[in-house]
């Protein structure tokens, strides 16, 4: 067959841990993959996916291959990992010997995958979104009640060597940007992690017109609306976008949308509503479709995403924020990172700790909406000139070169 060598004819493949839930994490992988088979073959493997995540790939025609039963989100996938492990890294062997290189996204693939890599003489990159948190975020652990706290320390101790080696043998460490690149070096002592960024759609994520709203404004009010994103685990820290949003005062409405049903994390966070005195000016919209998300953020005047953690990937990069300032709508965020806001232009930094202060930088747009949007403006300007997912592309296919 003409045009390139058996090796680069054959899939690459890349492997995540699972993809069960619509997180910022499992869209980046999404959008990046799509393209990727564009350009070359490409197969997924992961533990297990979602009825979601399998439509969407089938309608990307990219292969998603799912290795079948527990994953880390079952406690008894943790009480036997080492079979679990076993498990994986057999069925990354069996899809790695046809393959032409390996990349690996999540505890534990990315060290499966450089096991493999190295009995098939592959080059394995390892797309590190973050130290994994679990091991290695005091923030995160912290908020997790003692027993939790437990369990986590003795997994760290059990198989954060697992971790560190994953990490030690990819051929090439890619990441999300500069503050991730910080956290790795400190927690792995491994330099030269190369920032990917991330990307946004920005012809499916603009700015809708008010007659486009008409529907949503009829069903929400006219304003002034909040809008937060959350998945009700710590590193969202949703308390501290409802406190942020009571300090800003009496007027306007929090939309609150969620990728996952957490039935706990939502009595917690109704309780917590009403302790504030905001319950009635709180609406919970769950998941919300992802066509729906630009009218969304379009409808609103502010998006607040309050996560603290400056080594989580999911406070940095936060693709929410992103596409939020792609349609036009200002955001008020942790100053973890400046890489999407800019403060003063197209909304603010805070430290969401200090709900005096993030309170009143809401107050401050929701009171204004002209400059509200002034801001949004400015902030779908730098997204378009900067997030684009084929750049992103082009970072993940230079480094299997």
């Amino acid at each position: 067959m003409a045009g390139g060598s058996p090796r680069e004819e054959r899939p690459l493949l890349w492997l995540h841990s699972h993809f069960l839930l619509p997180t910022g994490g499992t869209k980046f992988i999404f959008e990046v993959t799509r393209r990727i088979a564009e350009r070359r073959p490409l197969e997924l493997v992961v533990e297990r996916a979602s009825p979601y995540w399998r439509e969407r790939y089938a309608q990307a025609g990219v292969p998603l291959r799912e290795i079948g039963g527990r994953t880390s989100t079952s406690m008894a996938y943790w009480s036997a990992f080492p079979a679990y492990l076993m498990r994986d890294l057999r069925a990354v062997r069996r899809h790695a010997a046809g393959a032409s290189a390996v990349v690996s996204s999540f505890f534990p693939m990315h060290w499966a995958g450089a096991r493999a890599a190295e009995r098939f003489g592959l080059r394995h990159v390892y797309l590190c979104f973050e130290p994994f948190p679990f091991f290695h975020d005091s923030e995160v652990i912290g908020m997790y009640a003692r027993p939790k706290r437990l369990l986590l320390a003795y997994l760290r101790l059990a198989y954060g060597r697992i971790d560190r080696e994953g990490v030690k043998h990819a051929d090439r460490l890619l990441t999300l940007n500069r503050a991730t690149a910080g956290s790795i070096e400190r927690v792995y002592g491994a330099t030269g992690a190369l920032p990917t960024y991330a990307g946004v759609d920005t012809d499916f994520f603009h700015p809708y017109t008010d007659g486009e709203l008409a529907d949503l404004r009829a069903r929400h009010g006219d304003g002034p609306l909040a809008i937060h994103s959350t998945d009700f685990s710590p590193i969202k820290r949703t308390d501290l976008a409802l406190r942020a949003f009571a300090a800003a005062g009496p007027d306007g409405k929090l939309l609150i949308t969620s990728t996952r049903d957490d039935d706990a994390g939502l009595e917690e966070m109704w309780r917590l509503a009403a302790a504030l005195g905001i319950e009635r000016r709180v609406e919970y919209l769950g998941f919300v479709a992802y066509e729906d998300l630009p009218r969304y953020y379009s409808l609103a005047d502010v998006l607040i995403q309050t996560g603290t953690s400056a080594v989580a990937g999911a406070t940095t990069m936060s693709l929410p924020v992103k596409e939020a300032l792609a349609c036009g709508t200002a955001v008020v965020r942790s100053r973890a990172t400046d890489e999407d806001v800019d403060d003063g232009v197209s909304g603010y930094l805070v430290d969401p700790a200090d709900v005096e202060a993030t309170g009143a930088r809401v107050a401050a747009l929701l009171g204004d909406r002209d400059r509200a949007a002034e801001m949004g403006e400015a902030g779908r300007r730098k997204i378009v000139g900067l997030y684009r997912w084929d750049r992103v592309v082009d970072v993940v296919l230079g480094a299997l070169a």
